[in-house]
């Protein structure tokens, strides 16, 4: 009995402590980059709620996915109904998603009318829960993300605490912090290599070369050919001229 009880207060243990991990929040083979994180050097998140936050920058329109499973808290889409219309709040549109453990993701400067959940809508990791935007206090369109738990304040109230956040991308799963001028595309269905900033010896505009198309070869040969034979012919040129 002892021993069962102590191999469950283990795996409890083990629990607890172990690391939650978000997958990204847009579609599967799409690249964004990090534009903004807790430790850049250059971050507009000073306060409580966004200090560990983290923008992306994200062309209006692309579907915004939920980064970890839970309960829409709250949601907000008329912001943003003129292009002349001045920011009635920093965040915009957003869904809020409470998680579990009692923490919430917040998804901020969705478009206008943007928002595709409801309130007490339960979802999934990877469902849609909107489209990104400009809505907001910001310049240009990208995606606010960030995770908060709710504490109280001095003055007896509850105020919102930013945490940091660990990604993770492919299969099986490989975890990551968000980094400033980290471009990362979303790969769930087989091993990826660890994601590096250009600091790191990554590349900012990440490139495949293609694969070969059949004839790829032969026309290949040939055309070391014909360079082969024009350059000994070259050579037999200079010669007759050095000589005359």
């Amino acid at each position: 009995m002892r021993l069962a009880c102590l191999a469950l207060g283990l795996v409890w243990v083990a629990s607890a402590g172990a690391e939650v991990l978000y997958r990204l929040p847009w579609p599967e083979g799409l690249s964004f980059m990090f534009t903004q994180v807790s430790d850049g050097k250059i971050t507009s998140h000073f306060t409580k709620a966004t200090l560990h936050a983290v923008d992306i920058a994200m062309p209006e329109g692309v579907p915004v996915l939920a980064a970890r499973a839970g309960m829409v808290d709250s949601v907000e889409t008329h912001h943003g109904a003129s292009p002349e219309e001045d920011p009635l709040s920093y965040e915009g549109n957003f869904v809020r998603v409470r998680h579990a453990d009692g923490t919430a993701a917040i998804y901020a400067h969705l478009k206008h009318r943007g928002v595709a959940v409801a309130a007490g809508e339960a979802v999934e990791a990877g469902q849609l829960l909107g489209y990104s935007g400009s809505t907001g206090d910001v310049l240009e369109p990208l995606l606010h993300f960030a995770v908060v738990r709710v504490e109280g304040d001095s003055s007896g109230g509850r105020e919102d605490i930013s945490v940091p956040v660990m990604f993770y991308v492919g299969a099986p799963p490989l975890a990551f912090a968000p980094r400033a001028a980290l471009r990362v595309t979303a790969n769930y269905s087989r091993p990826v290599e660890a994601p590096r900033a250009p600091s790191e010896g990554g590349q900012l505009f990440p490139s495949q070369r293609p694969a070969p198309e059949p004839g790829d070869e032969t026309r290949g040969w040939r055309l070391l050919a014909l360079w082969l034979a024009w350059g000994v012919a070259a050579l037999g040129w200079f010669w007759r001229f050095s000589r005359g």
